[in-house]
């Protein structure tokens, strides 16, 4: 059964399941209620019949996400300690983004800091603006992105991501493209094309294939090689008894495009 949300969009066109960050107002910042019902919200997109990819962006023309929203407390830390819980939000999100079975494409629409880079990272493929700006920022005020730290590593190369974090520096989508943050830098009038192109190019291929193959690249992400050897090598045989298998085999043979059952 869908959710109903109060912070963000959630539409199905076509073959994509499209997610907003509905705060436009207060630059698309992350709340606790945002990243606990981006956690349900993707595990609806899993659900909708004909969804082949997901679509995450941030509402406005001006900002994808600002990151968290930082607010101190009584003591003057803007990180309370709650009895009994032991997973902060984000964690939890990034974790629902990770054992996503839907191949998720951030549409950065403007600017992206702290957490809300973290959330482009925690992404599959990544189309963004040509006037975005991006930074993790934290240090300027005392604090370090710790909670979007294992996300970012597997995306940036090291010695880039040690500038990001400490010298605190923001920088532009050429540069974000040359860091392999984003896939792609397009004119604000073309964002939309560019991330429709990447969906259809998801929906050509299998979409067993593309939903295994993403839990198999979550899974052997932090294996050790023997390890992730022994995983890849016994889940391919279980993707080779699909129906999208046989049918991609068979029209190979016969020289035409497959029509998936999606089974």
């Amino acid at each position: 059964m869908a959710h109903e949300f109060t912070q963000l969009v959630v539409a199905q066109r076509g073959a994509a399941c499209h997610i907003t960050i509905n705060r436009a107002a207060e630059h698309n910042t992350m709340s606790d209620v945002v990243m606990e019902e981006l956690t349900r919200a993707l595990r609806d997109a899993e659900g909708m019949p004909g969804v082949r990819a997901i679509v995450l962006t941030g509402a406005g023309e001006q900002t994808f996400c600002a990151g968290g929203k930082l607010k101190p407390t009584a003591d003057g830390s803007p990180f309370a300690l709650e009895p009994g819980r032991f997973d902060n939000p984000i964690a939890d999100m990034f974790k629902a983004m990770d054992r996503c079975n839907l191949p998720i494409i951030a549409r950065v629409n403007g600017g992206a800091f702290g957490g809300g880079l973290g959330l482009i990272c925690a992404c599959d493929f990544a189309v963004a603006v040509d006037t975005a700006k991006f930074g993790t920022t934290e240090a300027k005020v005392g604090v370090f992105p710790m909670m979007i730290l294992p996300v970012l590593m597997r995306v940036i190369p090291r010695r880039r991501l040690l500038e990001m974090c400490f010298f605190a520096h923001r920088f532009s989508a050429a540069e974000a493209q040359t860091f392999d943050i984003v896939n792609e830098v397009v004119a604000a009038a073309e964002l939309d094309n560019a991330v429709n192109a990447m969906v259809d190019k998801l929906s050509a291929n299998s979409p067993v294939a593309l939903r295994i193959g993403r839990r198999a690249f979550s899974a052997v992400t932090d294996l050790s090689f023997a390890d992730a050897l022994n995983l890849t090598q016994a889940v391919l045989p279980i993707l080779s008894q699909s129906e999208d298998t046989k049918e991609g085999m068979k029209a190979f043979a016969e020289r035409r495009a497959p029509v998936w059952p999606g089974r």
